[in-house]
């Protein structure tokens, strides 16, 4: 559960609100799209193909998949490119990798080659992500927050979520995402 502090004035969402409000807010951007990602392990709601022959095995089809499924965010990166959007991914990582994060890196790879910006932090594996200061959320310039709720188990599996237009939780956020980005390295940095 996120903090208090970051949910003070926000509307909670179930999972077709959180789509609706990323629409929205999607629409009404201007220049920054950040998104920060915490859990080591996510479960998908939909049925995915590719993590279905990841978990058997079969890196090959899975790396197929994930090209398939990669396809549905073109026009969003192309959107950021014809808009000059600041655009970033910034994901947590500890070590050693949970087989979802490996799965999860080559899904990357592949978004890499199609223009997104991925940006990694390696974090302490004391800490138990996600926590009050890391959790998962979407920043849209500094008009709106989307922030996720995935449950309160060790495996995240999205619920809804929390839109927030409040302006101190607004800003606290950017400058946590702001902080890893400066300790970030780019995705390839991480791969070598």
């Amino acid at each position: 559960m996120p903090p208090t502090w970051a949910l003070t004035g926000s509307t909670r969402l179930d999972l077709d609100g959180f789509g609706a409000a990323f629409v929205d807010a999607w629409s009404r951007i201007e220049s920054r799209f950040l998104k920060l990602e915490c859990w080591q392990a996510y479960h998908e709601r939909e049925a995915s193909e590719s993590q279905a022959a990841y978990e058997r095995g079969d890196i090959e089809s899975a790396r197929e998949f994930l090209h398939y499924e990669a396809q549905a965010d073109r026009p969003l990166y192309e959107d950021v490119r014809e808009q000059k959007i600041e655009y970033a991914r910034v994901r947590l990582i500890q070590e050693p990798l949970t087989a979802y994060l490996r799965y999860e890196l080559l899904s990357y790879r592949i978004r890499a080659d199609m223009g997104e910006n991925i940006e990694v932090v390696v974090c302490d594996p004391a800490l138990h992500l996600p926590d009050d200061r890391y959790f998962d959320c979407l920043l849209f310039d500094r008009h709106t927050a989307l922030i996720h709720d995935y449950g309160s188990g060790e495996i995240g599996l999205q619920t809804g979520g929390w839109v927030t237009h409040e302006p101190v939780a607004m800003a606290a956020l950017a400058d946590t995402v702001e902080a890893l980005r400066r300790r970030a390295v780019p995705l390839r940095d991480y791969l070598i």
